[in-house]
């Protein structure tokens, strides 16, 4: 066995090393995920040979890796992330850009240059002036007489003039051809841009060897794929648009599309590409269900009080694991669509670009029209004016994404801008347009007695009488829900008593304990008023928390 492996080895070593460059061919994006795939083809000659897969990043998970050899046998695959030799890039764009950066380069060396001959001149009218002053304090010009002083003395003055004239002159024209670097320095900054924009690929690639036996020679082809995370920042999501249309029926239009970014390393250009709902990083079997044991014992004294941090770490430890949320994904319209199966698929029909770390894509896709029951909806206790709320059904058949800051518009108005939830099949969703700001809402306690404080001498209950007005002073007539809501207990020893005028059309809305609907038609420039009395009343020597 060792003399085969041996045997191989030296086969290997003298076979013949053929690089394959591979480009991206088709992805496949997953929430936090892309399943890439690379291809190439190539001639293969007869025998056994070595051909090294380049351009797979290292961001690509090696465990997932899958290479296919079409026109030949894979005998081995060899993997290597480190002292991976050298990537030659080739890109002529990138070339030409640094060609473009190196010419730039030496055009400002020239300039500086330039400019150091200019200050040569300043330099040697300093050395100038420097020689005239020591010339000035010769000792020997003591002995000469008075004329001859007066001569030197006009002469050192003016050749220092002159040499003073030629320093500053030689400065300032050192100054005017430096300006010239700034034109070239912003011209080096736009062909450095240019260049990064161009190079966004890591250079950092994985080596990919792969020893190959082909019985003849002639065309064959590679196809290497596997999945990537990237840096962390990769995917795609639902983008939305809500439209609520009043004009002539009540309908709600749902805009799609889909954002899509990508940090593998790699630039994708022009790929086939799919997107799909599944998501690979979240659970995939069922939570394992323990034992449940109980036991009875005698009672504990009572506890020494504890810090509510305290208190919630023994609570936190006794519940229950909460489930983690489910998150989907989705797309459609032009697209191929495939909704059958575990997960949705969207495969766009055009081919798409998308450079590493530097693209944020949008594709569009299409829009879904949804009948819809608009009405106002207002909560007194939280807000001063009642809120359009329209009900739709998802009837597209598929399920609708979660997505963020989602624009809303009233018949092509932006209203405002909320996080959308999501909406299964079939599923119903009210959805919020903005508050209507003619539907004015007030809730006025017009007494409130508890203990000895008023009407109630007894410091076992507590009476409560709301006033609430609901007053429409828009154009036209609105069918108006009102919530609100009374206390509610668990206790046998707490006993409560409320009485609505009018009385409530629902309560336990939604299955909420103590919230209740009235359903009203307001005309325009109708007010109404809802009363709402509630009685709380104890045992005595107990406190109502």
């Amino acid at each position: 066995m060792v003399f085969a492996l041996t045997s191989f080895a030296a086969a290997a070593a003298a076979a013949d090393t053929i690089p394959v460059s591979s480009t991206v061919s088709e992805v496949t994006l997953y929430p936090g995920l892309a399943e890439v795939t690379r291809s190439a083809a190539l001639m293969l000659p007869e025998g056994r040979h070595r051909l090294v897969l380049q351009n797979v990043p290292k961001t690509a998970a090696l465990e997932t890796l899958q290479v296919e050899i079409a026109g030949a046998r894979r005998v081995a695959t060899l993997l290597r992330e480190n002292y991976v030799p050298p990537r030659d890039a080739g890109d002529p764009a990138a070339e030409a850009a640094e060609a473009r950066m190196r010419e730039v380069e030496l055009r400002m060396a020239a300039v500086r240059d330039e400019a150091a001959r200019a200050r040569s001149g300043v330099r040697a009218a300093e050395a100038s002036i420097g020689f005239l002053q020591q010339l000035g304090a010769n000792e020997g010009l003591a002995e000469a007489d008075a004329a001859a002083l007066s001569a030197i003395a006009r002469m050192i003055s003016e050749e220092a003039a002159g040499a003073s004239q030629a320093a500053v002159a030689a400065e300032a024209e050192a100054r005017r051809i430096e300006l010239q670097l700034e034109d070239l320095e912003e011209e080096l900054a736009a062909a450095q841009a240019a260049l990064a924009a161009i190079t966004l690929e890591d250079n950092d690639r994985l080596y990919i060897a792969v020893d190959i036996e082909a019985e003849q020679a002639g065309e064959g082809a590679v196809r290497v794929s596997y999945y990537t995370t990237g840096e962390g920042r990769i995917g795609w999501q639902p983008s939305y648009e809500m439209h609520l249309s009043t004009v002539t029926e009540q309908q709600v239009v749902l805009k799609r599309a889909v954002m899509l970014v990508q940090d593998t390393g790699e630039n994708w250009q022009d790929v086939a590409l799919t997107l799909s709902t599944a998501v690979p990083g979240d659970q995939g079997s069922p939570s394992v269900l323990r034992p449940w044991l109980r036991r009875v014992e005698e009672p504990q004294p009572p506890r020494a009080l504890k810090s509510m941090g305290q208190d919630a770490a023994e609570l936190s430890a006794l519940a229950e694991p909460a489930a983690a949320p489910v998150f989907a994904e989705e797309a459609r319209g032009g697209w191929g669509t495939d909704l059958g199966g575990a997960a949705a698929t969207y495969r766009f029909g055009m081919p798409v670009s998308i450079a590493s770390g530097a693209d944020l894509l949008r594709l569009e896709m299409d829009s879904l029209t949804a009948k819809a029951e608009m009405r106002a909806v207002a909560v007194p206790l939280q807000d001063g004016t009642a809120y359009r709320v329209a009900t739709f059904s998802n009837t597209f058949g598929e399920q609708l994404l979660a997505s963020d800051e989602v624009p809303r518009f009233v018949d092509g108005k932006l209203v405002t801008v909320e996080d959308f939830a999501g909406l299964a099949p079939g599923a119903e969703m009210d959805a919020g347009f903005g508050p209507i700001e003619g539907l004015k809402l007030r809730r006025d306690v017009l007494g409130q007695s508890e203990g000895e404080q008023g009407l109630i001498s007894r410091s076992n209950a507590q009476v409560q009488k709301v006033e609430i007005t609901v007053e429409n002073l828009t154009a036209q007539d609105w069918a108006v829900r009102v919530l609100d809501r009374v206390p509610y207990s668990q206790q046998d020893d707490l006993e409560i008593e409320w009485s609505a005028s009018p009385r409530p059309a629902e309560e336990n809305v939604e299955k909420q304990r103590g919230i209740l609907a009235w359903d009203l038609e307001l005309e325009a420039g109708e007010s109404r008023t809802i009363r709402l009395d509630t009685t709380l009343s104890w045992p005595e020597g107990m406190v109502l928390r």
